[in-house]
């Protein structure tokens, strides 16, 4: 038996209330969209994909050993943008800004840890995301773009980050449902 596992920074509920809202008024230009759902809205660290039941323990044993290397921080999410620019477009996601560089340190260090433990190292380099939309035809694509552009610019606020979690994600028809297997703070090596 296998557990689909990822390690992920959670979201502060008055930054997830706003993206809520943009996604409803993006939802408006009738393009066909898979939207997150609210309490599934969080920074990846790293997508580990399937795990094996007996290596869940030793999962979260190395989050909690890299985390002990990494000190809280504090990021800015800002910035709606269609993926990619131009061309058929895929993905709605807002930008994360972390002047500490944490945040991709983590993401290193976690990635590393990980393929000493055989998963598959990620070849693309890390760009600090939440992932608001799927999208799932050509349709209406051109009226999203343009309700798109009116959050380009738009600060959703700051949060500090002192915990990662280690997530299990069950796949169902209405969407995955992301339940805590460990959360681990951030600092104190």
């Amino acid at each position: 038996m296998s557990i689909r596992t990822f390690v992920a920074i959670p979201i502060d509920k008055e930054i997830t209330q706003q993206l809520v809202e943009v996604q409803q008024a993006l939802s408006a230009s009738g393009a066909r969209v898979r939207w997150v759902a609210g309490e599934n809205i969080h920074l990846t660290m790293k997508f580990l994909g399937d795990v094996r039941d007996e290596q869940i323990n030793d999962v979260c044993e190395a989050a909690k050993q890299v985390a002990k290397k990494i000190e809280p921080f504090e990021f800015t999410v800002a910035g709606v943008m269609c993926i990619p620019p131009r061309g058929a477009l895929r993905m709605i996601w807002v930008g994360l800004t972390d002047k500490t560089g944490r945040s991709e340190k983590l993401q290193s260090l976690l990635e590393d840890t990980y393929a000493q433990m055989g998963f598959r190292k990620e070849n693309r380099s890390f760009r600090p995301h939440l992932t608001l939309g799927r999208v799932k035809s050509s349709k209406n694509t051109d009226q999203l773009r343009q309700a798109v552009e009116k959050f380009a610019n738009k600060e959703f606020g700051s949060q500090l980050a002192d915990q990662i979690i280690v997530f299990s994600s069950q796949l169902k028809p209405d969407g995955p449902v992301y339940s805590p297997m460990a959360t681990i703070k951030l600092g104190n090596e």
